[in-house]
């Protein structure tokens, strides 16, 4: 089972993932394994930060996602693995850095809808984290300087109803689940307490 953990920038989206894995970390799981794609520690480190924004950044990202999800299917399949941003963040922020150009949106907007259309995306149940104001981040990285919140809320807004049907598909056992984040302890609990319904209804399907 895979549990992706979407928010835009300042959502406060990393806060509240900490706080879930807090949590767990009391209960001794170990079927749970948390994951963040290092993208920004492998541009540093391979020293290809010029491949950003460029289609050759893009598809970084998303081979990442396809891994990840045929991980899933194989050697991972006991496990629930929690993904802090996913596919739809690679595709959103492609949106907001156009790196496929200014006028190929179109395409991304077409490339996603195929790839959910994929046997490799099922079993997948999204938490989106919605801010009830935009916080500031306690952790920088080298996309802060391109950081537009407003904007890539409105990206995600687009995102998921051009793919709603795909993203809550029951029939492949897909869910969507909204969390609005009021950056206190309540939203903490809101998000174990999600995370605990969507892992017990789902865990041996």
């Amino acid at each position: 089972m895979v549990v992706i953990i979407e928010g835009a920038q300042g959502s406060g989206k990393t806060h509240l993932i900490r706080s879930l894995q807090e949590r767990l970390s009391y209960e001794n799981r170990d079927d749970i394994i948390f994951y963040k794609y290092q993208h920004v520690e492998h541009l540093k480190k391979l020293q290809i930060n010029h491949i950003e924004p460029t289609e050759a950044f893009h598809y970084f990202t998303i081979s990442n996602t396809l891994t990840m999800l045929e991980l899933q299917e194989s050697i991972m399949k006991d496990k629930i693995l929690v993904y802090d941003r996913g596919i739809f963040s690679a595709y959103a922020w492609s949106i907001l850095r156009n790196r496929m150009g200014k006028d190929n949106n179109v395409k991304l907007y077409r490339e996603l809808k195929e790839f959910l259309k994929l046997g490799l995306y099922r079993n997948c149940h999204v938490i989106r984290i919605k801010p009830i104001y935009s916080m500031e981040r306690d952790h920088s990285d080298i996309f802060d300087k391109f950081n537009n919140s407003t904007k890539e809320n409105s990206i995600f807004d687009t995102v998921f109803e051009k793919n709603m049907k795909l993203v809550n598909d029951t029939g492949r056992n897909n869910s969507y689940t909204e969390i609005v984040n009021h950056m206190d302890k309540l939203s903490e609990a809101m998000l174990y307490r999600t995370f605990n319904e969507i892992t017990s209804k789902n865990r041996n399907k």
